[in-house]
């Protein structure tokens, strides 16, 4: 297939060398921005990148780049944001440029799924299933404590923002003093947060829905997939996991598609669910608003979810997909492989457990024998990143025992 549009995909990393691969797999012409070079600019698929240091986060920037983008291109381009921030400034940017095109639901739309406060207030409004979520006040915090079953889980309402800042999706609070003490440090940082209950249960227990909506909001694509594992391995991403029919799901693709239909949702889409064992009643987490790291997972099953939202964003009609192949595992080796580690030394996973997936019918994350040189790129990039951890700890460890002495 060859396509005269060109895509540029805002951001990098996992996520957007999926989006890359998936496009240009099909003769579409994909060029990337990115922050910092890093895995998704090395594909041979991209054919070419541009690094502008603070794009995601400013929309000034976007609309700057994509001005000049667009004078350089000369034609239509199809634009794939990869975070939540980027997906708000391009939405607020193509609406005062012209020469993209994109399938993106209105502003409000996105802002109530991305700011976790207004996305809550939504689900509970509409009677979805989801955890028990609490929006308090620094003064608050002592009151909603002593109510509270401990430990409970501090999340931000903006989170790309937040793991910029800290590192990490949230803080885990394990009695009121603690939940007391990232209040305060929340409120010093000027950060919204909520307070939600942790549904316990394994790794096994989430699921997710990934799909698209349509310019007409109509869901043309719908793909499961169970988690297996994660890493880290409590509020992480998934390490491995494996499609599963829509029918396994069934409660989970009802709710999901009611939702986004009743507030009338278009785009690409990923939305995690949680069973929670003390009811059996399947939880709704969160949607990411666009496309998410394991992108390329439904492709490898039969569903190219980012073509078709290339497709129908040029006005090519797409047809509805929901029928793939279940049972096939998508690994990311190198965050499994330190999953798996703690995993064993916890005695949570034999050794045959953890090589299971990698013999049976699988994709990987990063690695592709077609598209080799970005896995060689993000294992030298992991190793770097162990090394500078490894120096700053034998560091901070040397500075210790000369203040002790």
């Amino acid at each position: 297939m060859k396509n005269n549009s060109p895509a540029i995909v805002i951001g990098g990393g996992v996520n957007a060398l999926g989006v890359i691969r998936n496009l240009g797999r099909n003769g579409i012409d994909v060029y990337c921005v990115v922050e910092k070079k890093d895995e998704a600019i090395y594909s041979k698929y991209c054919k070419g990148y541009y690094v502008f240091p603070g794009i995601a986060q400013s929309k000034e920037k976007v609309k700057t780049f994509l001005t000049e983008f667009k004078r350089q291109m000369n034609c239509e381009i199809v634009v794939f944001p990869t975070s939540d921030l980027s997906v708000l400034n391009v939405s607020q940017v193509l609406t005062e440029l012209t020469g993209f095109r994109i399938v993106l639901s209105d502003f409000k739309i996105l802002e109530t799924m991305i700011k976790k406060r207004q996305f809550y207030q939504s689900l509970l409004e509409r009677n979805v299933p989801h955890p028990t979520t609490l929006f308090p006040d620094l003064k608050d915090s002592i009151s909603i404590g002593k109510r509270l079953s401990f430990p409970v889980f501090i999340k931000p309402s903006v989170s790309q923002l937040f793991n910029k800042k800290f590192g990490k999706k949230g803080f885990v609070a394990n009695s009121e003093k603690e939940l007391h003490n990232y209040l305060q440090l929340m409120d010093k940082h000027k950060i919204d947060v909520m307070i939600q209950e942790i549904i316990p249960g394994t790794a096994e227990n989430h699921f997710f829905i990934d799909g698209y909506f349509d310019k007409d909001s109509k869901p043309v694509a719908l793909f499961a997939r169970r988690r297996l594992r994660m890493w880290p391995l409590w509020f992480g991403n998934s390490s491995v996991c494996v499609s599963v029919p829509l029918s396994e799901v069934a409660e989970m693709k009802d709710d999901i598609v009611k939702y986004l239909g009743a507030i009338g949702y278009r785009g690409i889409f990923s939305a995690e669910f949680k069973r929670d064992p003390r009811d059996n009643v399947c939880k709704l987490i969160e949607v990411n608003a666009r496309s998410w790291w394991y992108n390329s997972f439904p492709s490898a099953c039969g569903v190219n979810i980012i073509l078709m939202a290339y497709l129908d964003a040029v006005g090519v009609d797409v047809e509805e997909i929901t029928d793939y192949a279940a049972g096939i595992h998508l690994i990311n080796f190198l965050e499994d492989l330190k999953s798996s580690l703690a995993m064993i030394s916890q005695k949570q996973l034999t050794f045959r457990e953890w090589l299971t997936p990698l013999i049976r019918k699988k994709d990987m994350t990063v690695f592709a024998r077609d598209d080799l040189v970005p896995f060689a790129m993000n294992f030298f990039q992991s190793i770097a990143e162990f090394a500078n951890k490894e120096k700053r700890s034998r560091l901070l460890g040397s500075k210790s025992k000369i203040e002790s002495k």
